[in-house]
């Protein structure tokens, strides 16, 4: 097989399209496996947006996102790729996306994610986990 293109895990870190997740939240999640976000989820569900200020942290985001995908996973052990659902406030500015469905008021979501297992990166064939948009590969 020739390689035409390579675009590695840390190369899409270094230039800010994937999020690497610090090991002090995975450690409290119980998630002994390297995790990425997408940049789009991380800025549309784990940033907070300024009318959410003083409600909501990103701590606490970034936890709702690490604890779904845990026990969506736990439910899905032998799956390489796991659709899981989270509760997500954000304010009702009309930019609602094909992943979202209304809950109990216009500001809070279920938002639906994808997260597939795969090698950590080109030179290192360890599982890492990289969540992102449905649409997103």
């Amino acid at each position: 097989m020739i390689v035409i293109f390579s675009y590695t895990t840390k190369e899409a870190v270094a230039d800010g399209t994937l999020v690497k997740i610090d090991q002090q939240y995975l450690d409290e999640a119980g998630i002994r496996t390297p995790v990425y976000l997408s940049r789009a989820v991380f800025e549309k569900y784990v940033k907070v947006p300024p009318e959410m200020e003083g409600e909501q942290d990103q701590d606490g985001r970034l936890w709702d996102i690490l604890w779904m995908f845990r026990v969506y996973a736990g439910e899905n052990r032998d799956e390489q790729i796991i659709r899981f659902k989270l509760s997500c406030r954000l304010p009702d500015k009309g930019d609602w996306l094909s992943n979202e469905t209304f809950e109990n008021d216009r500001l809070s979501r279920i938002v639906t994610l994808k997260a597939i297992c795969s090698a950590n990166d080109i030179d290192d064939p360890q599982p890492a986990i990289f969540i992102m948009m449905p649409n997103e590969d």
